[in-house]
């Protein structure tokens, strides 16, 4: 069993904005960053031995305004890409009863074990 989580919140963090473990801390101010990881499941195994990881991980995106959203979720995007996760769902919500604007978007990846490579 393998995990990328360490690597996902380097990336996030290296965008600038705040990130936070699976929901925004009370006291952290717009624009912030959420993670966690949502699946971690063999893929591949040989010889009585787990080889390949399959990684999911969900990004969610607050602040006051889509535009915002927008714009961290390509700087986001970008930094996920560079870790070769791949892209699997975004979708743009609205919270009305504290009128934040939240993008939430899935990642995921294979993590060859051994070779400690990652595939879309």
């Amino acid at each position: 069993m393998d995990s990328l989580s360490p690597e996902v919140y380097a990336a996030l963090t290296a965008t600038g904005y705040n990130v936070s473990y699976a929901y925004p801390q009370d006291n952290v101010s717009l624009p912030c960053v959420s993670f966690y990881e949502a699946a971690n499941r063999e893929h591949g195994q040989a010889g009585g031995a787990e080889y390949v990881t399959e990684c999911e991980y969900v990004i969610d995106i607050w602040s006051s305004n889509p535009e915002t959203n927008a714009t961290m979720a390509l700087a986001i995007d970008t930094k996920m890409a560079a870790l070769r996760l791949k892209r699997t769902f975004s979708h743009d919500l609205y919270e009305a009863d504290t009128r934040i604007h939240h993008k939430t978007m899935r990642y995921r990846g294979l993590i060859h074990i051994a070779q400690q490579k990652i595939y879309q």
